[in-house]
């Protein structure tokens, strides 16, 4: 799993010290990673939504009356809410720096109990992803 960060420097480099403080790095499989142009966020969202992606909330487009009708007011490089939602991203929004730890590591330990555990495994089904499998059934 990596984590994808979308935002302003400030809010790139407080996001950096809180995953620091939290030993991310060696939590996770994947890296983190700052991305800094909004086509390639949305072209990461669309192949890999289940990776964390944490984004400046000054980035994100809520769309209403206002941002209609001011479009001066809507940043060139943001991203709207319904995009994300339709990727299963804006699941949360965090106000306080603090929680932002305390999501990402109940995030890790659902992907890592949505695994099966070892007396789970009852035939090579559960060991091997349906492309392996289906990969060994042609070489038969």
């Amino acid at each position: 799993m990596n984590i994808y960060i979308y935002g302003n420097e400030l809010f790139t480099g407080k996001i950096h010290t809180i995953l620091d403080q939290i030993n991310i790095k060696f939590k996770i499989d994947g890296e983190v990673t700052n991305i800094d142009n909004i086509d390639k966020l949305k072209e990461l969202i669309k192949n890999v939504p289940t990776d964390i992606f944490l984004i400046d909330q000054d980035k994100v487009i809520v769309e209403n009356l206002s941002t209609k009708l001011l479009k001066f007011l809507v940043p060139k490089d943001g991203i709207k809410k319904t995009f994300l939602d339709k990727y299963g991203i804006g699941d949360i929004s965090i106000r306080d720096y603090d929680d932002l730890g305390i999501y990402i590591n109940k995030r890790l330990e659902a992907i890592e109990n949505a695994k099966p555990k070892a007396h789970e495994i009852t035939s090579i089904d559960d060991i091997l992803e349906d492309d392996a499998l289906d990969a060994l059934s042609n070489m038969v």
